[in-house]
Formats: structure tokens, C-alpha cells, sequence
């Protein structure tokens, strides 16, 4: 078998295929092997899928091998990280495949550039999505769990969605072209079973929704308070003087600056000292925030977010600038499908490839019925869909601006290929794009060095009944101390006989979106050491403290974790969120914003992925997914 040296990448080491799948096949390292069996899959292990004591139990279905970034996923990337993907590619025996477009990334983004691209050349063109993971989705995928005669789900990622606005261009537009429904039911509670109000996806009430539904503050020494907001904090044990800054900073509408550019004034800060420094709060507000930050959208603190980003999620302290994205729909509700937005890519797939899912093209059917994996990669596909592909460089044949192809290698069953292609997309996060495109353009290059990201871990925990949250009257809680911060139940979407129900007495889905906050540390030691957190544990380590965390806070309400819990779930994300630190919009010291430049693209390469919308969200990545498509196809004719 040949090997080559990695000199590219500063490393004197060989590595060869059979090296490179021996560390994918490691998982989370020979330490976590001996680990003891989690709780859940010791007993139930016909329920669904355990993988390995680091990735844990994924539940049934087609997305059972794929919770998160899962252990071979993750030690895939880390080899590419660690440089070793040039010398693998090296090796790549070439399929004679030749694409009008290879898309790097079957995530949203991924998905709106084969939209773009298919919709303009129908089925004379040829466009390739490679993925890394076993099923499509990206962060939009779902877990789902069989539960006494029920089949629940939960969102791995991606979650919430509102209905077409007018406003959001190309999002609009799919959602129409792929049969989207514009009218929607959800379950309504059993008559006589509870009055509890549940927001109708799953992490609304954790700030924005807050005050429309049913939610819990728990204190360790004092116990729950619920709906704090609805006498101004009274009941809780925070001082007074401290239950006012909270207030000021959530209702107060003063502006601290006067000019026309305020946008690029708060870009000028951190979130903290727009907070602090600016409206001279108590630090407890940002500490409060700290994770509402990070789970909703920038994964790591407020000391190192620009303000500008808070703005956009109409934080406490920025409402009084403006009209903006949240609450430009501030009238509007926002909705889950019952897997998250995993509901709203399957209705793209299977636009791009018809039989991608089996039965009819109905709705139900998209959301319900088996994926046809066999469908995914037919030759004669317009658009085709190649999973468990790890892309491990791309780079143009010859110099960039005068180059006819660009050539795309990817580890996939044991062996490294390529495949040629007219143009090429990268629909992925910048930590991986910075990693695989060899002949990337310098100032590309600098450009990605000032983006930095955050973790997240979310959580779904089915649940047998939720009667405990009953007698306490709360659909969602947050807690300030222990695992975690929040966790919400949601009234299911119906979505034909797949309904779940919704009724303390049979079982639900209560979803934990876990930050890893590290004030104090710059932005990029703040990822690093949230990323170390988040993958240093065993699944096992994780079901104990989520069980540990749920007794506490619920066990005086009648829980009991070995009784009410059905399965738990993890999905890890190592880079779930852009963390734009101030400058990362409107640039610094007259330099232009980092992700302006990554948009431009060099050669036949291009970039589209949320991140450079500066926000992690679905509508963000259809948008930049769609531009850079329409980039690549300009040198196509």
C-alpha cells in the first residue's frame, strides 16, 4: 500500500488508508472502551442503537447511527485537522467522475446550492453532495425513540422555524418549490389532563417566548419559582437591587449612543461591556445571559460576542436600536416539525431527488416514511447525494485563476477517492474548510483565522410521562447551577399517525441545549476549552449527571429516573455556532469583516455556509448556501 509524507503540513509522519481508518474505528480512544455500560442501553439494548461508550445510544430509525458528531465522525475530522489529509489524498485512486458541481457539506446550505444549481440546469447538469455523516441533515437531523406503543422525537440540532415571511428570498422560495405545508395543527392536551402552556418547539421559552408560556426558575436552596416574570422577579431570592438590573436590562429602551451607525458602534464592543461598561448593570446580568448566548446561537460568552451579534437575537440591553431579525418577527410563532428542521431538509432532498424517500410525495410521507438510501448516488441523478464521504482536500488542477477543474478527494469504505469537478461549493463551518482546500487564496486563508466557534450539547430524553412537570405546572425550566441550564417539553406537531401525544400520563421528549461557558478566557481559549468539556466525557459520564441533574430539580414532584426515563440521547457539536467577536461584522482598523472576504471565493471555489450570515440559523445558510452557488455557476456558462 503506498505512503506518502504529509510535508505540506509540517508533519514527518506516514500515514496510509489503513491508518486513517484505524483511527476513525478508534472512536473516543482505548480509555473509554472499558467504560461501564450506560444505565439505558445495559437494559434496553433492543430498543434502538448503542455505538460505543463514547458516542452512546442513537435511538431507532435512519438516523439511529448518526446523533451528533459521533466518534468515527469526530476522529475523522480530527486527522484532517491535524493535517493529514493532503498526504491521503495523494493516494486517491479517481473514479473518472467528472460534475458541473461538487457540494462539500449535506446540510442546509449544502442542499440550497444543489437547489440553485438544479434549478437552473434541470437534468442536463450533474451536481455531487458529498457528506460526511451517515444520513443527510447536518445540524438539522433527529433522534427518535419507540416508547410504549408511541414513536417520539427530538431535534439533534436545528430546530424552530417560521413560517415564509416574504422577506427571506431564496428561503421562500424552496419552501414553496418543495411542497412545504403553510398550515399546521399541533396536539392539544386530553381533556381534564392538564392546562400547562408548552411553546411549540423546543427552545422558545428559554428566552424570547419566555414570558408566553409555563416556565420554572430553579434555585438549589430554595427550590422552584414559577413564571418569575410575571410579578417582576419578586419571588425569587435574588437581591433587590440585582432583580432591578435584570429588569432594566430586559424592558429598559434607553440608547447609549446617538449616531446613525450604531451597528458598527456595538460591533465596537463586547456584549458584556455594552452591558456593563455602557448601561452600567450588575455583572450578574451577564452571567445570567452567559448561556442563553451561547445555546441560542455564538456558543461561548458575552465577553468575547460582539454586541452587535446580541442585537440580532434582540438580547437584553440592544432592543432599543431598531428593527431587527427577531424582532422583526416578533408577531410571528415560531414551529418544530416533530425532528426539528430535519422535517423541512427532507422536503429539499426529496425535491432534489424524488425517490429519495420512499412512498408518495405527500407531506406525511416526506416526514414519515424510510429514507431510500439506494436512491441517493444513482448515475443518472441531476443531483446525487454521497454519504459517509469525509472530503479531505480540494484543490484546482494547475493555478486557480487559469484552472478548468477543481479536484475533490474524500475517505469513504475504507479507501480514498476523487472526482473532478467544473466548480466546487464548501458547505461546511470555516474549521473544516480551512483544513482541506490546499491551494486556498492567502487572504482566504488570514480571513478564516478570526473565525472561532462554539459547542453545544443537546439532549433528548424520552420520557414515559411528565406528570412531575404537571404538578409543578412548567413546560420548560432553568436552573443556575449543576448540569446544564435549560430543558423544555413541546406540544408535537400532528403530523398524520405519527402523532405523539400530548398528556402528563404517556410519554414525551424533554430536550437540554447544554452551553460550556468559560468567561475570562480569550475567544479562542474559550472554545478550545468549551470543545475539551463537551468531548471529554463518556456517554456514560453524561447519562449520570443528566439523571443526577433531573432528580434534583424534579424528584420532590414525584420523578424517578429509573421509572420515567425511557432513553437518553446525545448529540454533540463540537463547532455548533460562529462566535463573532467584535469587528467580525463591519471589520477592524479599516480592514474589511473577515467573512466578506471568505465570500469572495477564488478561482472555481466557493464558500457558503451560515457562518459567513454571521448566525447559525436555517434561513442564514440557505442564503449563503444559494450565493455561493450562484458563484460557482458563473464560470459554468
Amino acid at each position: 500500500m503506498p505512503t506518502t509524507k504529509n510535508r505540506s503540513s509540517g508533519l514527518n509522519t506516514e500515514i496510509t488508508r489503513r491508518d486513517f481508518l484505524g483511527g476513525v474505528l478508534i472512536g473516543a480512544g482505548a480509555a473509554l472502551l472499558s467504560a461501564p455500560a450506560p444505565l439505558f442501553a445495559a437494559k434496553n439494548r433492543s430498543q434502538g442503537v448503542f455505538s460505543d461508550p463514547w458516542t452512546g445510544y442513537g435511538g431507532v430509525g435512519d438516523y439511529a447511527h448518526s446523533n451528533g458528531n459521533t466518534a468515527s465522525v469526530r476522529q475523522a475530522a480530527h486527522l484532517i485537522r491535524d493535517g493529514h489529509g493532503p498526504a491521503l489524498a495523494g493516494t486517491a485512486e479517481d473514479t473518472g467522475e467528472i460534475f458541473d458541481m461538487v457540494v462539500i457539506g449535506g446540510g442546509f446550505a449544502g442542499h440550497a446550492a444543489a437547489f440553485q444549481f438544479h434549478k437552473k440546469y434541470g437534468a442536463d447538469g450533474r451536481c455531487l453532495i458529498l457528506d460526511n455523516h451517515p444520513i443527510f441533515g447536518g445540524e438539522a437531523k433527529q433522534n427518535e425513540f419507540d416508547v410504549d406503543g408511541y414513536r417520539l422525537y427530538g431535534p439533534q440540532g436545528s430546530n424552530g422555524f417560521i413560517l415564509p415571511t416574504g422577506h427571506d428570498g431564496l428561503s421562500d422560495e424552496i419552501w414553496q418549490a418543495t411542497g412545504m405545508p403553510t398550515e399546521f395543527e399541533f396536539a392539544q392536551p386530553a381533556i381534564g389532563s392538564s392546562d400547562v402552556e408548552a411553546a411549540l418547539d423546543s427552545f422558545e421559552t428559554m428566552y424570547w417566548g419566555e414570558r408566553r408560556f409555563d416556565t420554572g426558575y430553579f434555585f438549589k436552596d430554595s427550590g422552584w419559582v414559577r413564571n418569575p416574570w410575571r410579578n417582576k422577579l419578586k419571588n425569587t431570592p435574588w437581591p433587590e437591587n440585582f432583580r432591578k438590573d435584570m429588569i432594566r436590562a430586559y424592558e429598559q429602551r434607553q440608547k447609549y449612543y446617538a449616531g446613525d451607525d450604531f451597528d458598527r458602534w456595538l460591533d465596537s464592543m463586547s456584549y458584556k461591556d455594552l452591558l456593563e461598561k455602557e448601561m452600567g448593570l450588575d455583572p450578574g446580568v451577564a452571567k445570567f445571559v452567559d448561556p442563553i448566548l451561547a445555546i441560542s446561537s455564538y456558543g461561548l460568552s458575552s465577553d468575547v460576542i460582539s454586541a452587535y451579534a446580541a442585537y440580532l437575537l434582540a438580547m437584553p440591553g440592544t432592543t432599543a436600536y431598531g428593527s431587527f431579525d427577531v424582532l422583526d418577527q416578533s408577531q410571528a410563532v415560531s414551529l418544530s416539525f416533530p425532528g426539528g428542521n430535519a422535517g423541512y431538509l427532507r422536503h429539499i432532498v426529496r425535491h432534489l431527488i424524488p425517490d429519495a424517500i420512499e412512498g408518495g410525495r405527500s407531506s406525511e410521507e416526506t416526514l414519515n416514511n424510510a429514507v431510500n438510501f439506494s436512491a441517493l448516488d444513482r448515475p443518472g441523478n441531476p443531483v446525487s447525494e454521497r454519504l459517509e464521504a469525509t472530503v479531505i482536500e480540494v484543490c484546482h488542477e494547475g493555478p486557480a485563476d487559469s484552472a478548468d477543474y477543481v479536484r475533490v478527494s474524500y475517505y469513504r469504505d475504507g479507501e480514498v477517492r476523487s472526482v473532478r469537478a467544473k466548480a466546487a461549493v464548501l458547505s461546511i463551518g470555516g474549521w473544516v474548510a480551512r483544513h482541506i482546500v490546499s491551494d486556498m487564496a492567502e487572504e482566504i486563508a488570514s480571513a478564516y483565522e478570526d473565525f472561532h466557534h462554539g459547542p453545544v450539547l443537546v439532549v433528548n430524553v424520552a420520557l414515559r410521562n411528565w406528570k412531575f412537570l404537571d404538578r409543578l405546572g412548567i413546560s420548560s425550566a432553568r436552573w443556575f447551577e449543576g448540569f446544564g441550564t435549560f430543558c423544555s417539553i413541546r406540544r408535537p406537531m400532528i403530523t398524520g399517525n405519527s402523532q405523539q401525544p400530548f398528556d402528563p400520563d404517556k410519554p414525551t421528549v424533554m430536550t437540554f441545549y447544554v452551553p460550556f461557558n468559560y468567561p475570562g478566557h480569550g475567544i479562542k481559549e474559550q472554545g478550545a476549552l468549551a470543545r475539551n468539556e463537551l468531548l471529554s466525557k463518556s456517554y456514560r459520564q453524561y447519562e449520570t449527571e443528566i439523571r443526577q441533574q433531573m432528580t434534583r430539580m424534579f424528584g420532590a414532584a414525584g420523578f424517578d429516573d429509573q421509572r420515567d426515563i425511557a432513553g437518553i440521547i446525545l448529540n454533540r457539536w463540537g463547532h455548533a455556532y460562529i462566535a463573532p467577536q467584535p469587528g467580525f461584522y463591519f471589520g477592524k482598523d479599516g480592514q474589511p469583516a473577515p467573512k466578506d472576504v471568505v465570500k469572495k471565493g477564488f478561482g472555481r471555489i466557493h464558500f457558503g455556509h451560515s457562518e459567513l450570515g454571521a448566525r447559525m440559523n436555517y434561513r442564514n445558510a440557505i442564503s449563503e448556501g444559494g450565493r455561493a452557488a450562484d458563484q460557482a455557476m458563473s464560470v459554468l456558462g
